[in-house]
């Protein structure tokens, strides 16, 4: 089998070759000794910087961290638009598809309407002349029911006259219903 490079060496040692080659090269590695001893060197010195690094994240106060915080908060901050007309620009950056959608929809609806409207509106032009009576409920002429036919079943119908004003009420009571219970 041909001579792998370190390189190839050190992507294994990471994991990052694909699959299938990651297993051609597990095979090649048990035939050549000196490629295992040297991902076993690789794999020493990815523990001892990886302790070495564990080690000084630990010997990191807490307060500077929480100022590292700070700072990346206040960066954040500083990106954010100020003003009211920067909010709304930022506002419509991030909502730009939906804005643009509704915009392009309500046009749509309004060409629609104006078109048929154009069209009917010959045939609406003699009805647009009448008027609609409109009065208060205190003006208007109470209806009266006098009478009511009830397929199995009775009716009554009581009208009531006040000084508030007409009021008809309507009682159907079932023919199967059994009186005093």
């Amino acid at each position: 089998m041909a001579r792998k490079d370190d390189i190839e060496l050190m992507q294994f040692a990471d994991g990052e070759l694909p699959e299938r080659e990651r297993e051609a090269f597990a095979k090649y590695l048990e035939g050549d000794a000196d490629a295992r001893t040297k991902l076993e060197s690789l794999e020493q010195m990815h523990d001892v910087i990886a302790g070495s690094l564990e080690q000084q994240a630990d010997a990191v106060h807490d307060a500077k961290f929480a100022a590292m915080w700070r700072k990346i908060d206040e960066a954040i901050d500083d990106e954010a638009p100020r003003g009211v007309w920067a909010k709304i620009a930022a506002w419509l950056d991030r909502h730009r598809g939906h804005v643009f959608t509704g915009v392009a929809s309500a046009g749509a609806v309004a060409a629609i309407a104006l078109v048929i409207r154009s069209t009917s509106s010959d045939e609406t032009q003699t009805s647009s002349n009448r008027s609609l009576e409109v009065l208060p409920a205190a003006m208007r002429t109470a209806p009266v029911v006098e009478s009511l036919d009830t397929p199995d079943g009775t009716g009554t119908v009581m009208n009531f006259e006040d000084e508030d004003g007409h009021t008809t009420v309507i009682w159907v009571t079932p023919a199967d219903t059994v009186e005093g219970i």
